[in-house]
């Protein structure tokens, strides 16, 4: 008995200093493990369905599908990010120049007359004189801050260039193998926890649900914000509302600044054609609508459909974000999602005559 126990004892202890050595040589890779296995959960519907037809043939299904997201989500994602960043390098190049030949007075004095510039400022001017804002000691420092923080970016991107790579790399690697190997590797985990056969069910639909319900939430809350912008450069005026407001649901999934990328410079260009009123309906339009609505809608459906209350949803997002970044958005929910589900199974456990925990009112009925 001393000596199975005394081998149980060693075990855990090789146990353990693997699990924390498996730590350390993953901890640099959880973003693009994460976004794989998100990815993963979400689409691997998709991809049984094209696994089915192409008659079972794994490693095809599987690379078609690696090709698809990468078609659909990275390619225009990447794009996206390097276009705004070469912007911002654009504009504090322009900034730095121009403050450099004489000075920014010198360049107010030129940007001044500029004919695309001009009216604006003979615009604003009226308005800004009376509350005493120096636009050379004020404005063009603000405006060369702006444009800096953007070229640290940008910057920094292109010395990580070759680990965004690889991290891009190691994204799409292990999708496809999830893809490949998901299901067998599913069944081997679940395999080795501790708990019934319920209890893993429980576990995994838990986990299988709040993804899909997190993304599914994020994608539609994108959708609406898309729309919603389209109806307002619509309403304002402005051309191409239906490319302009597909350009800012695929805008929303940026944090912080989201839609405002696109609904920004439209109000900008009418103020400067003289509709001030549009531009204020759209600048009041895009912060209390457009940018605000995301706060109430992606909460209230991933709620309804990973069957969380509203507040738990609102916590593990905004929790989520802070801890683990952008990719927190989801693991957040999930996280809170799997403790209240291990709280369940161990109540349950314990005290085997608990009453069952009431159901969230509204968080089951599919809305």
């Amino acid at each position: 008995m001393d000596r199975k126990i005394f081998f149980a004892l060693v075990t855990f202890f090789l146990l353990a200093l693997a699990s924390t050595l498996v730590f350390k040589l993953l901890s640099p890779m959880f973003v693009p493990l994460g976004w794989a296995m998100i990815l993963g959960i979400v689409t691997f519907p998709l991809y049984e369905k094209l696994h089915r037809r192409l008659r079972g043939r794994e490693t095809v299904a599987a690379a078609v599908m690696t090709v698809g997201i990468v078609l659909t989500l990275v390619i225009p994602f990447v794009g996206l990010a390097f276009f705004l960043v070469q912007q911002g390098v654009v504009a504090y190049q322009y900034l730095e120049t121009a403050t450099s030949q004489g000075g920014s007075g010198a360049m107010l004095e030129r940007v001044a007359h500029h004919p695309a510039i001009a009216p604006l400022i003979d615009r604003i001017w009226p308005y800004l004189k009376p509350l005493g804002i120096d636009m050379e000691g004020t404005i063009i420092p603000a405006a060369k801050k702006l444009a800096a923080s953007f070229l640290d970016y940008a910057t920094g991107m292109i010395a990580n260039l070759f680990v965004f790579v690889f991290m891009l790399i190691i994204m799409l690697v292990v999708l496809f193998f999830i893809y490949r190997d998901g299901r067998r590797f599913q069944e081997r985990f679940w395999s080795v926890i501790p708990l019934s056969e319920a209890h893993r069910k429980k576990l995994e639909d838990t986990l299988g649900k709040v993804v899909s319900a997190v993304v599914f939430g994020l994608l539609v809350t994108c959708l609406i914000q898309g729309a919603l912008g389209g109806v307002g450069f619509w309403f304002t005026g402005l051309p191409s509302p239906a490319l302009f407001g597909a350009l800012m649901a695929f805008c929303a999934l940026i944090p912080a600044v989201g839609t405002a990328l696109i609904w920004g410079p439209g109000a900008l260009y009418l103020f400067v054609q003289g509709e001030t009123t549009m531009a204020v309906v759209l600048v009041l339009w895009g912060v209390i609508v457009v940018g605000s609505i995301d706060n109430f809608i992606r909460p209230i459906l991933t709620a309804g459909k990973a069957n969380l209350s509203f507040l738990m949803t609102i916590i593990g997002a905004l929790g989520g974000v802070i801890t683990f970044g952008f990719i927190g958005i989801v693991t957040g929910p999930v996280i809170l999602a799997l403790f209240m589900a291990l709280f369940d199974i161990c109540r349950e456990e314990l005290f085997p005559g608990s009453p069952a925990e009431p159901e969230t009112p509204g968080t089951n009925d599919g809305n």
